[in-house]
């Protein structure tokens, strides 16, 4: 394998491999420059004098991302869900002793309605015979006791109860 000769100096990729052209206008010197030059790589391959403060700035250094895992739900929306729910509950539970008590009553009204019937049949049973005149009459069985006593000399006493 034959081996090429290497030149001298090492040039890094992207540097200029030609001399700069001579430069040619006016000539500022370095107390008279308003800020720092520097260097930088041009489109051409050669290195371009700039000012400092015309660079871009220095890309922003972001914080590291937190990559914990998040709940599946956030925990506002599991209180919403919960008070939902909750509500929901409440509501059903309330419609159902509301029912309940709509049983109780009407329970009670339909034993309101068969003791009022059981009152209007014993009244109706005590009336019928003295209405109709089938039944038999009053009956008063009156005991009337008279007690008479004879005394001396004629006198009497006479007690009637």
């Amino acid at each position: 394998m034959e081996q090429l000769p290497t030149p001298a100096v090492q040039v890094p990729p992207g540097w200029p491999t030609i001399p700069a052209a001579p430069v040619t206008g006016t000539v500022s010197l370095y107390s008279e420059q308003p800020a720092t030059v520097v260097y930088v790589p041009g489109p051409g391959g050669q290195m371009v004098a700039v000012l400092r403060e015309h660079l871009p700035t220095a890309p922003a250094v972001y914080q590291p991302r937190d990559l914990t895992p998040l709940p599946l739900l956030d925990a506002r929306a599991q209180r919403l869900a919960a008070g939902g729910l909750l509500a929901g509950g409440v509501g059903f539970g309330g419609g159902q002793l509301l029912a309940g008590l709509g049983t109780a009553v009407s329970a009670l009204a339909g034993v309101g309605s068969v003791v009022m019937w059981v009152a209007v049949a014993v009244v109706a049973s005590r009336l019928a015979p003295t209405v109709l005149g089938t039944g038999r009459g009053t009956v008063h069985h009156h005991h009337t006791t008279v007690t008479t006593s004879s005394r001396w000399w004629g006198s009497t006493t006479t007690h009637v109860r």
